[in-house]
This record gives C-alpha cells, sequence and structure tokens, in this order.
C-alpha cells in the first residue's frame, strides 16, 4: 500500500463535524430546561419566605429553659425569677408551659413524694400548690 492509495480526506466528504456539529437528544434538552426552571423557582421560593420572615418577625417570649432562684421579689424589666420554697432533698424534675402563661414546677424529694407549683412569670409570683405524697406512705 503506497501513499497515493490513502486518501487525504479521512472523513467523508459531506461528514465533516465542523459543519454538521451531533445533534443532542431531545430528553437531555427537555432535563436542562426543566432543571433550569426549577432553580430559578426555588430562588424565588428562598427570597419570598426571607422577606416574609423578616417583615412579619414578632418577637415571641419563650419558656426559660432553668428555674433560677433569687431572694426577693424580681423586677419585671428583666426576666421573671422564681424563689422556689424547697424542702431538704427535693429536686426540680420538670418545668411545663401552660397555654395561659404559667409553669407547671414539679419538685420530687428522695422518698417519692411530689409537689406541683404552678408560677405566673409575668407576676413574678407562685399562684397555687399541689402536694402528691407518696403511694407507700398512706
Amino acid at each position: 500500500m503506497n501513499e497515493s492509495d490513502m486518501s487525504p480526506n479521512l472523513v467523508e466528504p459531506g461528514q465533516n463535524s465542523e459543519s454538521n456539529p451531533p445533534r443532542t437528544p431531545k430528553a437531555l434538552v427537555a432535563a436542562v430546561i426543566i432543571m433550569g426552571v426549577m432553580i430559578i423557582l426555588g430562588t424565588v421560593l428562598l427570597v419570598g419566605i426571607i422577606i416574609h420572615r423578616m417583615m412579619n418577625h414578632s418577637a415571641s417570649p419563650s419558656a426559660p429553659s432553668a428555674v433560677q432562684t433569687m431572694a426577693g421579689p424580681s423586677s419585671l424589666a428583666g426576666p421573671a425569677l422564681l424563689k422556689l420554697p424547697r424542702h431538704v432533698g427535693e429536686q426540680v424534675m420538670a418545668v411545663t408551659a401552660r397555654p395561659d402563661g404559667a409553669l407547671a414546677v414539679t419538685l420530687r424529694d428522695g422518698q417519692g413524694n411530689a409537689r406541683i407549683l404552678l408560677w405566673q412569670p409575668e407576676q413574678a409570683r407562685l399562684v397555687a400548690e399541689l402536694t402528691v405524697a407518696n403511694p407507700a406512705e398512706q
């Protein structure tokens, strides 16, 4: 085989990649368009949520995470502090927020006796006390 037998063009005429680019499958084009639309919609939704939260920002009071002890009445200008009338060996077992704004504080001693104190933080005072004795002692 000599050089003259070989064709100078390895690509047949009309098959040149520069003049005829390969076609992209329609499914791929549709997927790219759908993903672009989803990115735009997600961005618009995220910006809308951020603007909505900035416009409707309200400082809602949250329940305190721990009960603090302080001697004397507390000032309503700062956080309301509760002075617990605890007995020897009593521990705070739970603090539960009620829908009316009061807090129910559960205390329990080593013998299984429990007390529930109902506290109004807005007025910084105890409203009620419920004592629950250990059933074994009755």
